[in-house]
Formats: structure tokens, C-alpha cells, sequence
């Protein structure tokens, strides 16, 4: 004859704990309920435990020791320095193909949705450099996008009807004890007919001639039946190294640009009814 004992933790083997059992133990699974509190990571006494750091290469802040917070980041991370991945697809619009296995699609506000979401994923990776914003109207995004089927640049551009002759000015404002030039907009509105809101291209694709690519899809399939002169070519508000690209492409005497695409309609409108 068995002991009892041992016959109740054979049928606790076979068949489960009883229902008076799980009772008493406040469970109904095979997993005890969490208890308020509870420590869900362990924490060693490290200094950085819980503390929130901000990445110094992918620009995104997170709780260090927490762990959806270090997948976020790890996956945030490799799309932010090696570019986000984009493999090719039907529904993408090919603008050009280049020597290195590269091409750049277009996206439009035409365009499907899967396409879409490569512009808002572009756009999530160039907030680091321009901070948040938003697709101006009638916009047509250029992707460029490597052999390695991962996103490498982008130029953001839309229509317009006129600009201003750039203006550089010392703002006096470098703390090296010298100044620095900026580029404002001058007095008189000139036509224009393509306005390139944004720019950019990955960190480590830089200097390699990829800006000017972009540029060149840009004129050559903003206007379906025509191609935009450079002369016809404007930037909003470019950055330094936007100026630098931008004058390097059009010419430092030709260089264009604008205040925003409010502005731009509203410089047309106004040389259009001759108001100053």
C-alpha cells in the first residue's frame, strides 16, 4: 500500500494540482500571479541601472537595463547607421538605376501604401538631422536605396513658383572667436519651378557623390513633361552642409531658396498681382 503522501504527488504528476490546491496556493496556471512589485530585470547595483541615456551615434534616448528599451534601441540603431531596410518590390516606382547596383524610387501621394511607409520610415531616420517634420503638398520623395537593399539617401521635393537669390551673411555668432557664414533670402522673388524641402543622405554614404544623383532625379522626374533646369532649382532653408551640396550643384551665383512652401505660393501670388 502507498504511502499517501507519495500516491497525492503522483497524481499531482499525472493529472495537475486539484482545484483546492490552486486555491490555496493563488494561482490557476502553471505560472504564480505577479505580486505588486515584483522585479521584473535584475539589478546588480550598476550606476547606470534605469538611467536614461541618450545614443551618441543613433540619437535615440532610452532606459539602460531595461530590456524593450535595449531591443528598441539595437534595432534603431543599425537602421539609423546602416540605413533602413527597403527590398525591391512591384509597387515601387524606379526613377534611375546607378553604376554601384543602387536605384532611386520615387514615392508620391499616389503612391501605394507599402510605398508609403518607406517615405514615413525615411522620414523617422531624417528627423535626427531636421527634427520632426512634415511632407509639404504635392511632395514626390526620392529614395535612393543601395545594392545592399537599405535606404541611403533621400531628397524631398515639391512645386513651386518662386524663390529668392541667396544671401550670406556673417551671423558673428562662432565661438571660435571667429564668425560664420549663413544664408538668408533676399528682397526680390525670382521664378523657380522645383523646390527641394530636404536633403539627406547616411552618415557613411556621404562625400561619395550620392547628393547630386538625387539632385538629378529630382529635375529629371518632378515634371512629367518637361526637366528642371538647375536654374530652376530652389532649397528651403538648407543646413551647412545642404548649402554646400546645393551651391555645389547650381553654382554659388545660381543658388536658390526659400523660407517654406507657404512662403514660396505666396511670393508667386504676390509677383503675379505686382504687390512688393
Amino acid at each position: 500500500m502507498k504511502h499517501p503522501l507519495l500516491a497525492a504527488a503522483a497524481a499531482n504528476r499525472l493529472h495537475g494540482p486539484t482545484k483546492k490546491q490552486r486555491k490555496a496556493t493563488g494561482g490557476g496556471g502553471s505560472r504564480p500571479a505577479a505580486r505588486a512589485g515584483m522585479q521584473l530585470y535584475l539589478d546588480f547595483g550598476q550606476r547606470s541601472f534605469g538611467r536614461q541615456i541618450t545614443c551618441p551615434e543613433c540619437g535615440l534616448m532610452y532606459t539602460e537595463g531595461e530590456p524593450n528599451d535595449e531591443a528598441g534601441h539595437r534595432a534603431h540603431h543599425e537602421r539609423a547607421l546602416r540605413g533602413a531596410p527597403m527590398r525591391e518590390c512591384e509597387s515601387e516606382s524606379v526613377a534611375c538605376r546607378l553604376p554601384d547596383g543602387s536605384r532611386i524610387c520615387v514615392v508620391d501621394v499616389a503612391s501605394a501604401e507599402p510605398q508609403l511607409r518607406r517615405a514615413r520610415e525615411a522620414a523617422t531616420l531624417m528627423a535626427r538631422d531636421f527634427g520632426e517634420f512634415e511632407f509639404p503638398p504635392d511632395y514626390r520623395a526620392f529614395l535612393a536605396i543601395g545594392a545592399d537593399a537599405r535606404l541611403r539617401g533621400v531628397a524631398v521635393a515639391h512645386p513651386i513658383r518662386s524663390a529668392h537669390r541667396a544671401m550670406r551673411v556673417s551671423d558673428g555668432s562662432s565661438g571660435g572667436g571667429g564668425s560664420r557664414d549663413v544664408v538668408r533670402c533676399g528682397e526680390e522673388a525670382v521664378p523657380a519651378s522645383c523646390g527641394v524641402s530636404h536633403i539627406w543622405v547616411l552618415p557613411a554614404h556621404r562625400r561619395r557623390g550620392l547628393g547630386s544623383h538625387l539632385l538629378d532625379a529630382v529635375r529629371r522626374h518632378m515634371a512629367l513633361a518637361f526637366e528642371v533646369g538647375r536654374e530652376g532649382l530652389a532649397f528651403c532653408q538648407p543646413t551647412e552642409a545642404g548649402c554646400a551640396l546645393a551651391a555645389s550643384y547650381v553654382g554659388e551665383e545660381r543658388l536658390l531658396v526659400y523660407a517654406s512652401a507657404e512662403d514660396a505660393s505666396r511670393d508667386a501670388s504676390d509677383s503675379a498681382t505686382g504687390k512688393t
